[in-house]
């Protein structure tokens, strides 16, 4: 397998790996993926805006060691499953998503 990385807009985003460079594009295409870089946020913005053009390369580096060490610790922690569709984001991001802003209960009335 083969560690790619999608681009967007000059910064490297996510890195997985693929058997081909067809594969790749093809998880590319993955609207959990897609879904994904739409939604998570990296200092405040979503990490695709739904328009500018995703790119695969090959990973720099840095990518590479970042994506070998993430799999080699999930492999250790012992975790359940295959790591077929193994990803890592290359930034920090956060899940706005996960976030309950809904609930009234955490709203300070000043009661």
């Amino acid at each position: 397998m083969t560690v790619y990385v999608a681009e967007i807009s000059g910064r490297g985003i996510v890195a997985f790996d693929a058997v081909t460079e067809d594969d790749a594009k093809a998880r590319l295409s993955d609207k959990g993926l897609r879904r994904d870089l739409h939604v998570f946020q990296n200092q405040g913005r979503s990490l695709w805006d739904g328009v500018s053009e995703i790119t695969l390369r090959g990973p720099l580096p840095k990518e590479a060691e970042a994506w070998q060490a993430s799999r080699a610790t999930a492999g250790q922690s012992g975790e359940p499953g295959g790591h077929e569709d193994w990803r890592i984001f290359l930034l920090p991001v956060v899940d706005p998503s996960r976030f309950d802003d809904d609930d009234d209960d955490d709203r300070d009335d000043g009661d």
